[in-house]
């Protein structure tokens, strides 16, 4: 909880006593709003779908949960104060918990340290105790029902809890929770207690731990997922030494081996969360005191108004929810979607809707003349495109790229090549990307010369990387590359420079010193690979300043001179270096301009946003892309900063493919702002803003004298030389607010991912 979103025009004022004063989330149940009792009480609110409210069964286990949750109200819950299961529309008011969860803290700001983890595992753990002793098992403990706050770790959302018993609203033979996060005997629909709670907290302490829980490292469909859970042994190699141990008990495959919450707490230390602040990395608590922000608005809330009228079920448009639920019945195998979620979620996509959302209504003021430079010039929503042609793949695209009259769509399982008009060239070929870089990020591969370069898992277990060459004429491998390094991991293809590929992640490795003996080396690493003979260079970047060093690679379009972003996985030590591709060693290194301006800029990417590493995302003009707290324009001779945008939020970006020109975009209020900026004077040639309501983070490609940006589900055209939006398409197959990577134009279309495969639109809509 915390980021607060303007109410939408179809969302009510108020529920019961309750003003609503914004957003704070939507999932597929309904909304949660951020509402305020007269009396100045500040409440989390649940309101659930209309369509939902006349489904007899649905209105059972919502009352369940508002039941499940009055019961398991303690010091570590968001306790009820409020609700009405048996209204029009039934809704539950919570205490609202400032605060950052687990997921999005460690998505964005890397794993947390050994203290963190031990004052977590005790926070949940006396959670769990009070949980268990109202008679409830929680049954769907994850990193995205926890919330870090101030006072410590808060587990939220009862949807699914049950009693210790057995007795549930479910039918037998069916498993209901996150696949990731669930115990063997949920896994297998056995009998489930209170020590399955403990194995989805073992669970929940290593995803804090390392980025990704104990199952995950193999990919595949939830079945997959369960099948690991119930029968492979959990990767705890991140877990920190005096926590393994612990972990591990919690991880047990027997229900009897697992200790209690209390066991938990003695062996973590009584009272281990300490005061308020101090459990967690600076840059966390900031982001918490952000969220508490939205409890003190600058104006009192309006008298609440009546309760909402009953509404006639009827579809619309809603986004997929924030709990991944498997539904697995036993006697058929067969495996569905209890509930919108972000894996699925992917690829089951959502329900048609307008192309344009409502906007909300203007207040009148009086006309003002703006220039083609003022950033509140409206660019207009243009018309609604039809796509040219839809091809079907199997598994949502996760990357899109295109060479030579090919177009190369990836997943995190197989590739495709596709010909301008739709026509399948070859494909699925098989090919498992790295799953924390290439899968998530979409960073699987570069194209040059006729060649798709692209990391890919390979050995025992498929511990390996390796570097794959695929022929983009007939989809065969050209050669593959081991990586020069014992481990490695988030090993990613970050682009082409002077016909080299360049690879970044993280390596471990060992060598024996005359002196010192055996020598481990760790830490991020860069690795040039000349294709043509398949040799190349590899280098580990130390830096004595930073702990724990995490960094993104950049690869410019042209020049002998990498850039590198680092960062501590708290968000500190924010750096920007060069490293000479001939000397290959760092030519110069400086402060992060504007990084500390911003704590949500600190737990985003280190401050850097966008999606892209390559030429046209981080370099225009001889000049490098770096995005904090606006866009910069930095010499790659000696760091220096040669211009600077506007004051704006600028958080996507790409240069024409000329260089001359840089678009920036970044979410301000209810809409997009865009700039078009000089490389390199960063002089403005033209700004304005497009209509927009779900707040997510924008993203950039430019080709054929468009400018494509993707943001809310959305994707606009927009003349690259006057910024007006030429149309606009709806594509959305994720939540609104979550980026697309699947996104590529050239050769006059520009391709997405649709819900019902890959989608090509042309560059004029038509």
């Amino acid at each position: 909880m915390g980021h607060l979103a303007a109410l939408e025009s179809t969302d009510p004022t108020g529920i019961g006593p309750y003003a609503l004063l914004g957003r704070l989330g939507a999932g597929g149940m309904g909304a949660v709003y951020l509402g305020r009792s007269s009396g100045g009480r500040t409440v989390a609110v649940k309101l659930v779908r209309p369509e939902l409210a006349a489904d007899a069964g649905f209105r059972a286990r919502f009352r369940a949960e508002v039941t499940a949750a009055r019961a398991a109200s303690g010091a570590f819950t968001a306790p009820v104060v409020d609700a009405d299961p048996d209204g029009p529309v039934p809704w539950m008011a919570t205490v609202y918990v400032p605060g950052v969860s687990l997921g999005r803290a460690v998505a964005l700001g890397g794993p947390l340290p050994e203290p963190a983890l031990r004052s977590l595992a005790a926070g949940l753990a006396e959670s769990l105790t009070a949980v268990h002793a109202a008679g409830l098992v929680h049954r769907d403990l994850k990193p995205g029902n926890v919330l870090l706050a101030l006072d410590g770790p808060h587990i939220i959302d009862f949807g699914i809890a049950r009693a210790a018993d057995g007795t549930a609203l479910t039918a037998t033979g069916m498993i209901l929770g996150t696949p990731a996060y669930m115990s063997p005997e949920q896994a297998v629909a056995g009998p489930v207690g209170p020590p399955s709670d403990i194995f989805s907290l073992g669970a929940t302490l290593v995803f804090a731990a390392r980025g990704e829980g104990p199952f995950d490292g193999g990919g595949g469909q939830p079945a997959d997922i369960l099948r690991r859970v119930v029968r492979e042994e959990p990767d705890l190699s991140a877990v920190p030494e005096g926590l393994r141990l612990l972990v591990a008990a919690c991880l047990a495959k027997r229900p009897q081996d697992r200790p209690t919450p209390r066991q938990v707490v003695e062996h973590v230390g009584r009272g281990a969360v300490p005061a308020a602040g101090a459990w967690l990395p600076p840059s966390l608590v900031a982001a918490i005191e952000e969220a508490a922000a939205v409890m003190a608005p600058s104006t009192a809330p309006a008298a609440p108004p009546p309760p909402v009228p009953p509404q006639d079920p009827a579809p619309h448009r809603t986004d997929p929810g924030r709990r991944t639920l498997m539904v697995l019945g036993l006697a058929g195998g067969a495996a569905a979607l209890a509930g919108g979620g972000t894996a699925l979620g992917l690829w089951l996509g959502r329900p048609d809707g307008p192309s344009q959302p409502k906007a909300p209504a203007a207040k009148a003021t009086a006309a003002t003349p703006t220039g083609p430079t003022d950033p509140t010039r409206p660019l207009g929503t243009g018309t609604a495109a039809k796509p040219r042609w839809t091809a079907a793949v199997s598994e949502p695209v996760v990357q899109i790229l295109g060479e030579g009259g090919t177009v190369l769509a990836l997943s995190a399982k197989n590739l495709w090549a596709f010909d301008p008009a739709g026509r399948r060239r070859w494909g699925p070929v098989a090919h498992l990307p790295e799953p924390a870089a290439g899968a998530v990020e979409g960073l699987i591969a570069a194209l040059g010369d006729g060649m798709a370069y692209a990391v890919m898992r390979t050995g025992a277990n498929e511990l390996g990387r390796a570097l794959r060459a695929v022929r983009l004429g007939t989809g065969a491998t050209a050669w593959t590359l081991p990586l020069p390094y014992e481990v490695g991991s988030q090993v990613a293809v970050s682009g082409m420079l002077d016909g080299r590929v360049y690879v970044t992640g993280t390596a471990v490795s060992t060598s024996i010193d005359p002196k010192k003996g055996w020598v481990g080396t760790a830490g991020p690493f860069v690795w040039a690979v000349d294709p043509a003979t398949r040799k190349g260079w590899h280098v580990v970047l130390a830096d004595p300043d930073t702990r724990y060093p995490q960094g993104d690679l950049f690869v410019p379009s042209s020049g002998t001179r990498l850039f590198w972003s680092s960062r501590n996985t708290d968000g500190s030590a924010q750096k920007i270096a060069a490293l000479d591709v001939r000397t290959r060693k760092t030519a110069w290194e400086r402060p992060s301009p504007g990084a500390t301006t911003s704590t949500t800029d600190l737990l985003v990417q280190g401050g850097r946003h966008g999606h892209w590493r390559d030429g046209p995302h981080s370099s225009a003009g001889g000049m490098f892309l770096h995005v904090t707290d606006r866009l910069y324009g930095v010499d790659p001779a000696d760091g220096h900063v040669v211009w600077t945008s506007p004051k704006a939020p600028l958080k996507g970006v790409v240069a024409s493919p000329d260089g001359r020109t840089v678009f920036a975009a970044g979410s301000q209020g209810l809409a997009v702002v865009v700039y078009a900026l000089d490389a390199r004077t960063g002089a403005v040639r033209w700004a304005g803003s497009i209509p927009e309501t779900t707040g997510g983070l924008p993203v950039l490609q430019a080709a054929d004298d468009t400018v494509y940006l993707a943001s809310g589900g959305r994707l606009h055209a927009l003349d690259a030389a006057d910024g007006k939006v030429r149309w606009t398409y709806e594509f959305s197959t994720v939540l609104a607010a979550g980026p697309p990577r699947a996104f590529w134009a050239g050769g006059g279309q520009v391709y997405v991912m649709g819900t019902k495969g890959l989608v090509a639109l042309a560059a004029g809509g038509r």
